[in-house]
C-alpha cells in the first residue's frame, strides 16, 4: 500500500546511496533542481512498441496503462467528449485503489478487500465476483479473454473474463503490487522482494531476476525491454528476453532527501521514459541509454505515474497540482490547482485529463476533467481518490473511492 511517512526518508538515503555505491555499470544522474531537456534523442516515429503489437482497439482498455508503454492515452479515441448522461453506478463495496480494465464489453476490477469483480460495461451489472486470499492492489491486465491480476499475498492469478473461472495460480514469492504488463505471449510482473517475473500466458515462469529495491508498479515496455523503477530509487532497463540489465541509473534529488524511491510507474514514449519519485522530482531519461534527459521538481511527493498525449506529460503531485510538462523540453504548459493532494495516476480522453484527489476523509476526494491544451476546469465529480478514468467507445468508467460510473461520451 502507499506508505508516506517522512522517517522513511532516512532509510530510502541510505539504501540508495549504498546500493549506488555498488551497483555496476550504473549510472548516477546529476543533482540538480532542474535540467532543461532539447530534441537531442527525442523521437515521433512511434516505434517505442515492440514491432510485432498491435495497438489496443477503442473498444478495448486492457491494461493499467492502457498499453505496454504505460502512456493511460488512447488515441483512437481522440474525438470522445467528456462525460454526460450517467448510465449506472456499481458499488465495489471496499476501496478500489487501481482503475478496471476492459475487453469484450467487460470490465475487470480488484478491491482492498480482496473482492474481483466483472462488470459489464453497457449496464452496469455484476456478471460474477470470487474473492482472494490476499488485497488486490494493482489492476489485472486481459489477453485473449483472460484477466490476469496479482495480489499481496503473493500470487498471480488467470481467470476467464465471461464467467471468472480459475485457469490458473502460481505463487510468486512475496507480495505484489504491480499490475502486470503484457506483450504477446509474455507477461511481466513484479514484487515487494525486488524480484522481476517473466510468465507465458499459460503460467510457466521464463525467468526471475533481483533488482536493487522493492517495486510497486507495473513495468513499462521500450521496443525489446523492459524499465522498471524500483523503491531504492533506481530505474532500470532489462532484455524481455532473459532479464539481462542493460543500463541502470540512481534517480536524483536534493541532498538532505537523497536520491529518493519510485513508486510510480514508468512511462515510455518518443524514445523517453517518464517517471516521478518521492523525493519530488519528475524527469525523463533516454530509453535506449539511460542518459538523464530532463528533470523538473514539484513541491512534494510525486506517487503519481504520467499519462502521455499530444507531445505533453500529465503527472499529478502531492503539492495538489496536475502538471503538463512538453515532453521534449520538460517545460511547463500550465498546472492545475486541484485543491488537495493527487496520488493517482491521470488519464488521457479525447481532450481531457483526469484526475483525482486523495481526501483528508473517506467522503472528500473528488475527479476532474482538464482540458489537456488549456489546463482549464471542464468536468467534475464529488467523488474520487486514486486512479480515475478509463474508457471505450461507447462508455467512460470513472472510479470513485468504491463506486464505479458508466457516463455515456457526451
Amino acid at each position: 500500500m502507499r506508505f508516506r511517512h517522512k522517517l522513511l526518508w532516512a532509510v530510502g538515503f541510505i539504501a540508495s546511496t549504498v546500493l549506488g555505491l555498488i551497483a555496476i555499470n550504473t549510472l548516477v544522474a546529476p543533482d540538480e533542481a532542474l535540467v532543461r531537456g532539447t530534441t537531442t534523442g527525442f523521437s515521433t516515429v512511434g516505434d517505442d512498441a515492440p514491432p510485432d503489437e498491435a495497438p489496443p482497439s477503442a473498444d478495448s482498455w486492457p491494461e493499467y496503462g492502457y498499453n505496454s508503454q504505460g502512456t493511460r492515452s488512447n488515441p483512437t479515441l481522440s474525438d470522445l467528449g467528456i462525460p454526460g448522461e450517467k448510465r449506472w453506478q456499481a458499488n465495489a463495496g471496499s476501496l478500489v485503489e487501481f482503475p478496471p480494465v476492459i475487453d469484450d464489453g467487460i470490465a475487470i476490477v480488484g478491491t482492498n478487500h480482496r473482492r474481483v469483480m466483472a462488470i459489464d460495461v453497457r449496464t452496469g451489472r455484476r456478471k460474477w465476483q470470487y474473492f482472494t486470499k490476499g488485497r488486490i492492489a494493482s489492476s489485472p491486465a486481459i489477453a485473449n479473454g483472460v484477466a490476469y491480476l496479482t495480489t499481496t499475498d503473493g500470487y498471480l492469478l488467470a481467470r476467464r473474463i465471461t464467467d471468472g473461472d480459475k485457469l490458473w495460480e502460481k505463487k510468486i514469492g512475496s507480495s505484489s503490487e504491480s499490475s502486470p504488463t503484457i506483450v504477446g505471449d509474455a507477461l511481466f510482473v513484479a514484487t515487494l522482494d525486488a524480484a522481476v517475473l517473466r510468465f507465458d500466458l499459460r503460467g510457466n515462469q521464463i525467468w526471475r531476476v533481483k533488482v536493487p529495491g522493492p517495486v510497486k508498479s507495473a513495468v513499462a515496455v521500450y521496443k525489446d525491454t523492459i524499465i522498471v523503477g524500483d523503491y531504492a530509487g533506481h530505474l532500470s532497463s532489462l532484455a524481455q528476453g532473459d532479464g539481462k540489465r542493460i543500463w541502470s541509473v540512481s534517480s536524483p534529488g536534493r541532498a538532505l532527501r537523497g536520491s529518493g524511491r519510485f513508486y510510480a510507474g514508468p512511462s515510455v514514449q518518443y524514445g523517453r521514459v517518464y517517471i516521478g519519485n518521492v523525493n519530488g522530482r519528475f524527469m525523463a531519461f533516454n530509453a535506449q541509454t539511460g542518459k538523464l534527459a530532463w528533470l523538473r521538481s514539484t513541491r512534494d511527493w510525486v506517487y503519481s505515474s504520467a499519462a502521455i498525449a499530444n507531445r505533453t506529460v500529465f503527472v499529478g503531485s502531492y503539492d495538489h497540482r496536475l502538471y503538463a510538462f512538453d515532453a521534449a523540453s520538460g517545460d511547463v504548459r500550465w498546472t492545475f490547482d486541484a485543491g488537495e493532494r493527487i496520488s493517482g495516476s491521470p488519464s488521457v480522453i479525447g481532450r481531457t485529463v483526469y484526475v483525482s484527489t486523495l481526501g483528508r476523509t473517506r467522503s472528500s476526494g473528488r475527479t476532474y476533467g482538464v482540458d489537456m491544451v488549456t489546463g482549464r476546469k471542464v468536468w467534475t465529480l464529488p467523488d474520487g481518490r486514486y486512479s480515475p478514468a478509463i474508457a471505450v467507445r461507447s462508455t467512460i468508467l470513472i472510479v470513485g473511492r468504491e463506486m464505479i460510473y458508466g457516463f455515456t461520451p457526451s
